[in-house]
């Protein structure tokens, strides 16, 4: 089953604040604030009083469920409101939400009784014994609590009417809704075993779903008391009455037949209002898809024709832009801005018609085991570069600093007017990056990507090398004595990412996967790795039947093959595209590139022992699955967004539990772990192979307990690109060159498969350093951080365990493809 990746909701919550000592005195969170506590009681009785009066008017009964909003400073356990206020028999908390925030069963006598208590015994003025503050428990209680709220709608739905309709018409959904439920009803004869206003409360939502009619089905999914009860319920076009199953079924038939899913939208909006409404329901939620694995041998044809197809103008689709010298006029369909810059007679569409009919229709020439990204793509023609016969380039440009001037008052155009933020720029200067200088080109580009918030895919150049053997003493042999093809400026672009090119599978007289002959080699400057990442690009050897194994459109709508690192990029960009797309509102570009990262693999032919030393300098972190493969993982796997800033003098510690399910008999913690950070700290180019002054850190760190009972954190993962952390003596350069000390992207990852430590406490930390006569600014620094935990064996049920636990502890966690609505930063 899919499971969506999580994004943690208000990240910036999460500092570093330690308890010290016991549980101490009550604290008065109103000292000497006499006047302001008594407007904070009357705010609180007046929420009381409010939600009494709704919960006296539902139509299923007086049952409800409030949140309780905590202030900042009371969100240790000492300071909860439970020990006179939301006792265990008046208002018995059972869950919370976000940080804070706990969630508590509520009915009007119970609202009205906490709100006499607080109004006669939380005393309004500030008591102190021996100097010190003394309030009574009802005024410290009252003082800890924020703000009380029904939990309502806006907690348990974030996607729309038409949204839902479209996404269960995939029949890889199995077209069901996911409703989590406060409590689970029992079977009908046990109701009479409940108090009157638990009857109503879960009468009126069995009731409630039958009153939806013919084509109804609601099964219990998930029955767990240390899980949130889910039930599935589908809307089918049935003429059957409807079906409320509340025990999962675990013998169906495999043979019987499912009724067409009911797409009429009014009946999805009666359904959802119903649900919306009902105080027992939770969340609701929209499944994941469930596809195939293919583990067939590819078998290839060369595609001869390709008719390009239509808009269709009642759909959205990724939106990419292609800087070069322009783009076929076959494509205008899908064509959304065209600078129009060149002349007809200096434009050579060639270039950039073969990327555009890649990054729109790549899939689809070539098949999804060339092209992973199976969608269509609109498309931003950025024509500005002319042709390079002599003397053109100079018609419209004096040097390279006015031509990508023009570059970024295009870019500012399709990004302003039709929200493009992926650009392709496959093009390159011929010279090699310089290992302690940030070259004024690299430099440029990321004044663009910062200036307009978009994120530029820059091809990391052509060179020649010998084709991949193999056998790994030769390739190595043949990498040793290359020359000449250090990736080329200006693919040392800090914000952006520079891409390599690898061979197609399928191909006869080439290794599938290894990296291309033509692809150029990092290192970049001393900021991290270059290129980032690897994508396919055609072979440079070509076969006899196939070519290079790549295909896309020619200016007049023919089928060419070509290789590249050209060709690479825009399906990289084109997966940018897709995941920028399939995330709600403005996904920011450190956490575009940190999905991107944080989810590539290394190429086969590159996961020997051998060629770790050099895997780095020629694919980067790897290459990237899918968007839809980033954006869901299976069930014995949770990965956690955390998208934030730093700030000066704060640092970032999320504490969590281990998951139980990966804990051993012993105690110890097993599974595999991999943590990812993307940030964009100041860049000064005045200071070299220094220009980047901060340093954000990341660590995933688990408690020890010594003989003596202190208790400390150490780091349990290893940077992916580090040999072995204790070989060199020289451990500062080590981290640089190795470690990624100083680069705006970290990556550590560890597989425990027999168990670690003897502690199930462990913690996410985000620090950072500062260069000498440096401070952070005061606006912080954007970051995020990608943690992922699973079970290497795929046996244990990760996904629902660790969100148990989170939930447990109040940390509000969202699918990050709908988390727009909920956050201000994704």
């Amino acid at each position: 089953m899919a499971s969506p990746i999580q994004i943690v909701l208000n990240p910036e919550n999460y500092e570093d604040v330690r308890e010290k000592g016991g549980f101490g005195s009550r604290t008065d969170f109103f000292a000497d604030q006499d006047i302001a506590f008594r407007q904070h009681k009357a705010q609180l009785i007046n929420q009381l009083q409010a939600i009494a009066q709704t919960l006296n008017g539902q139509p299923s009964g007086e049952i409800g469920y409030a949140k309780v909003i905590l202030r900042r400073a009371a969100w240790a356990k000492s300071h909860r409101p439970i020990t006179k206020l939301f006792t265990r028999e008046r208002a018995p908390v059972i869950g919370g939400g976000a940080l804070g925030v706990m969630i508590v069963e509520m009915t009007p006598s119970a609202a009205l009784s906490i709100a006499r208590d607080i109004r006669d015994k939380a005393e309004e003025h500030t008591i102190k014994r021996d100097g010190k503050d003394n309030p009574s428990v009802y005024k410290s209680e009252a003082g800890a609590i924020q703000a009380i709220q029904l939990y309502d709608a806006a907690d348990k739905r974030d996607f729309s009417l038409e949204e839902a309709v479209a996404w269960l018409s995939s029949e890889a959904t199995g077209g069901s809704y996911q409703i989590e439920l406060f409590e689970l009803p029992p079977s009908r004869q046990h109701l009479d075993a409940l108090s009157a206003p638990m009857r109503q409360l879960f009468s009126s939502f069995i009731d409630g779903l039958k009153e939806m009619g013919s084509g109804l089905t609601a099964n219990a999914v998930r029955l767990n008391r240390h899980l949130q009860p889910l039930l599935a319920v589908r809307l089918a076009t049935s003429a059957l009455p409807p079906v409320i199953k509340l025990v999962p079924v675990q013998d169906q038939s495999r043979s019987r037949e499912i009724a067409p899913l009911d797409v009429d939208a009014s009946h999805h909006q009666k359904l959802l209002a119903f649900l919306d409404k009902h105080p027992l329901v939770r969340r609701i939620d929209l499944p994941g898809k469930l596809v195939r694995s293919s583990g067939a041998p590819l078998k290839r044809i060369r595609p001869q024709s390709y008719d390009i197809p239509l808009k269709n103008s009642q759909r959205s689709y990724p939106k990419m832009g292609v800087i070069d010298g322009g783009i076929t006029p076959l494509l205008s369909d899908w064509v959304i801005y065209g600078t129009d810059f060149l002349a007809e007679e200096h434009a050579n569409l060639h270039h950039g018609s073969f990327i555009a009919g890649l990054a729109a229709f790549g899939a689809h020439i070539n098949g999804a085991e060339i092209c992973s990204e199976t969608d269509y793509c609109e498309l931003a023609d950025l024509n500005i570069f002319p042709d390079t016969a002599p003397g053109i380039f100079a018609q419209y440009f004096s040097d390279l600093s006015q031509f990508l001037d023009e570059v970024e008052n295009a870019i500012s155009e399709a990004r302003n007017r039709y929200g493009v933020r992926i650009f392709n720029f496959s093009l390159n200067i011929q010279r090699p990056v310089n290992l302690e200088k940030y070259s004024v080109y690299a430099e440029r580009l990321d004044q663009i990507a910062d200036a307009h918030d978009v994120l530029i895919f820059i091809s990391a150049g052509n060179a020649h090398r010998e084709e991949w053997h193999a056998q790994p003493e030769r390739t190595l042999a043949a990498l040793a004595n290359a020359r000449n093809d250090d990736i080329q400026m200006p693919a040392e672009s800090v914000r952006n990412i520079a891409v390599a090119a690898l061979n197609p599978s399928g191909l006869s007289n080439v290794i599938a996967s290894a990296p291309a002959r033509y692809s150029r080699r990092g290192p970049g400057m001393r900021t991290g790795v270059k290129p980032d990442l690897a994508q396919i690009g055609g072979s440079g050897t070509p076969d006899g039947a196939l070519g290079t194994g790549l295909y896309s459109l020619t200016p007049d709508g023919g089928i060419l093959d070509g290789c590249g690192t050209s060709y690479a990029t825009p399906l990289l960009a084109k997966t940018a595209a897709v995941l920028d797309h399939a995330i709600e509102g403005d996904v920011s570009r450190e956490t575009l590139t940190a999905l991107l990262i944080h989810n590539a693999q290394l190429p086969a032919p590159l996961q020997g022992k051998n060629f770790l030393p050099v895997a780095r300098h020629l694919v980067g972190f790897g290459m990237p699955p899918s968007a839809n493969d980033i954006l869901e993982t299976d069930d014995h796997s949770i990965t956690l967004v955390f998208a934030t800033r730093i700030r000066p003098k704060q640092q970032m510690s999320f504490k969590f539990s281990w998951p139980a399910c990966l804990i051993t008999p012993e105690g110890k913690c097993r599974g595999r772990a991999k943590l990812t950070l993307v940030s964009s700290p100041p860049i000064d180019s005045r200071f070299g192979a220094e220009l980047m002054r901060i340093n954000l850190e990341c660590a995933l760190q688990q408690e020890e307990v010594n003989r003596e009972g202190k208790s400390s954190w150490k780091g349990k993962l290893d940077p992916i690109y580090l040999p072995n952390a204790g070989s060199s003596s020289h451990y500062e350069a080590e981290l640089i060159d190795h470690g990624l000390k100083w680069s705006p992207v970290k990556m550590f990852e560890k597989t425990m498969p027999l168990g670690i430590g003897s502690s199930s406490n462990w913690r996410l930390s985000v620090n950072y350093l500062e260069r000498a006569l440096e401070k952070v600014p005061e606006e912080g620094i954007p970051f995020t951080v990608i943690l992922t935990i699973e079970d290497p064996d795929k046996a244990a049920p990760v996904f629902n365990d660790m969100k148990q636990t989170l939930q447990s502890l109040g940390v509000q966690i969202s699918d990050i493809r709908t988390a727009a609505r909920i956050t201000s930063r994704v």
